[in-house]
């Protein structure tokens, strides 16, 4: 028998969550000694195809979907996946804190998916929360860790856990998880020996960490004068085009960078892809992951996530018009 746990791969949450299930499942006393737990890394592009690979695992007995946000271009073959496992006899159990329709988790409940779902806490601090009996000091401070860097540090389970430490402290090890897991994102080696060591050790104890760290600061620290001098401000948006850091990375800079904003935009191209990021100011009343899914459908591609911050990932020709319908919105509402 095999259990997988998919996960996301692009920041601490997803990297944790996996570290998270891969302990409750190593103490579960129900487990089969002779099972094994297999984690699979994804980010959005691929996020599809690696479920279907897991689903149709010979002797799958458990998949564990962790922090991979639905939206109207995937949500479909999504659904169609994990009943082909639960009607396998697979359990699956989906968690997440990105919205989610109603309709869609009566869906995920109506094929026995078992749903844990709040966009209260990150996916660390909702496994942490309500699978681990072993609630460990050790494994509530990575999941306060991941909390820090999804900006949701201040939620009620996350900022408790993290009320018990030193704000620097905490600050520097999230910070140092996060640029790792950023300059790693194509060593999947290196992502997976991370999920493994963080069982056992603080970020920075682990060999690698610092030094991918280092080297992911020195590229910040190349490009603020990159975006200072090519950054575009129109109204209440600024964009532009990331070229060596992830457009996470870059929005968040931008946001930071240009006061009095309301949504700030980065893009960044993969093959024919654009990869797209947004973050919005607090000036910014739109649900950004609502309008995102929104429009990044309509263009043939796939969006979603929080209220303040987002990601779609189009047509690479598309980008102008999808930045154009963001400037409409946001210019012309009257937050």
């Amino acid at each position: 028998m095999v259990s997988v746990c998919l996960s996301h791969k692009e920041d601490p949450d997803g990297i944790v969550s996996a570290t998270l299930i891969k302990s409750v499942y190593s103490h579960d006393t129900d487990a089969d000694a002779d099972a094994d737990m297999k984690v699979i890394l994804v980010d959005y592009s691929d996020f599809l195809q690696r479920l279907e690979e897991a689903v149709n695992m010979e002797g799958l007995e458990q998949l564990f979907i962790c922090d991979m946000g639905l939206s109207k271009a995937n949500q479909e073959v999504f659904f169609r996946l994990v009943e082909h496992a639960t009607r396998r006899g697979s359990r699956v159990t989906y968690i997440d804190h990105h919205h989610l329709e109603e309709g869609s988790k009566d869906r995920l409940r109506g094929y026995g998916v078992e749903l844990i779902h709040s966009v209260e806490e990150c996916t660390s601090i909702l496994i942490y929360h309500n699978l681990l009996s072993r609630k460990l000091s050790r494994f509530a401070l990575l999941a306060g860790l991941a909390a820090i860097i999804d900006e949701m540090d201040d939620r009620d389970v996350a900022s408790r856990i993290l009320g018990s430490y030193d704000k620097h402290f905490v600050e520097f090890e999230a910070t140092a998880l996060a640029y790792a897991i950023y300059q790693n994102q194509h060593n999947q080696d290196f992502l997976l020996r991370l999920v493994d060591k963080l069982v056992e050790a603080m970020p920075h104890a682990i060999d690698g960490v610092l030094e991918s760290a280092k080297e992911y600061a020195e590229k910040i620290i190349s490009n603020i004068g990159i975006i200072e001098n090519d950054a575009r401000r129109e109204g209440d948006v600024v964009y532009i085009q990331a070229v060596n850091l992830p457009a996470s990375t870059v929005a968040n800079m931008l946001l930071t960078m240009y006061k009095g904003i309301k949504v700030a935009i980065s893009y960044k191209q993969r093959g024919d892809k654009m990869v797209v990021s947004l973050r919005g100011s607090d000036l910014c009343t739109l649900h950004l992951g609502r309008v995102v899914n929104d429009i990044a459908s309509e263009l043939g591609g796939s969006g979603g996530g929080h209220d303040k911050a987002s990601g779609a990932m189009i047509p690479k020709d598309s980008i102008g018009i999808f930045i154009e319908k963001i400037k409409g919105l946001v210019n012309g509402s009257s937050s």
